[in-house]
């Protein structure tokens, strides 16, 4: 795992773009509150709101920091909605689930990018926020691991192929199609 350190530009980014988000340099970790003030379609009324979060910059997946919402309020709006964390993106380790793995290089061509970052950060809590608030997803959200792998590849079976046959370990083309069939049918695609 990589570790990210913030440079002089990425800390006028952060208080341009999120001013009550802070750097504490001493740990590499960005905490506070992320606002957004978003609309999905036009037709839609924005919804403004703000999360308490950290993002951790010691450690990363791909490229990607952890991010982790802290003020318990994704917490609340599943305990309200009887509904498990999972369902409303957070992993069981309390981490924000906001990209399937094979996105990752599409939305983040050069690597780690703050704007980018906090764009991507606002966009997952306002989805959250919309859910909460219409009990719907403002967009399909992908699946969780193996349900997500095939959603991706059966929105783009050209371009994703590859990703599923690395994640599901599928060195030949009979044992691609027998997972394949055998995840159509586990989730009804």
């Amino acid at each position: 795992m990589e570790c990210i350190r913030l440079s002089d530009n990425d800390l006028n980014i952060m208080q341009r773009l999120a001013p009550k988000l802070s750097y504490n340099a001493r740990k590499n970790i960005i905490h506070g509150h992320l606002s957004f003030n978003l609309r999905f379609k036009e037709d839609k009324e924005p919804i403004k709101d703000e999360y308490q979060i950290e993002i951790d910059l010691n450690n990363t997946y791909q490229g990607m920091p952890i991010v982790r919402e802290t003020g318990k309020r994704i917490q609340n709006i599943a305990f309200q909605k009887g509904l498990l964390l999972v369902d409303l993106h957070i992993n069981n380790n309390n981490e924000m689930c906001m990209i399937i793995p094979p996105l990752i290089k599409e939305k983040y061509p050069n690597g780690f990018n703050l704007e980018t970052l906090i764009n991507h950060i606002q966009e997952h809590l306002y989805s959250i926020s919309f859910f909460d608030k219409n009990n719907k997803w403002p967009w399909k959200p992908y699946g969780h691991g193996d349900e997500g792998y095939l959603e991706l590849y059966l929105e783009d079976k050209g371009k994703y192929a590859e990703a599923f046959r690395k994640y599901f370990n599928c060195n030949t083309r009979p044992e691609f199609r027998r997972k394949l069939k055998e995840l159509r049918r586990i989730y009804k695609k």
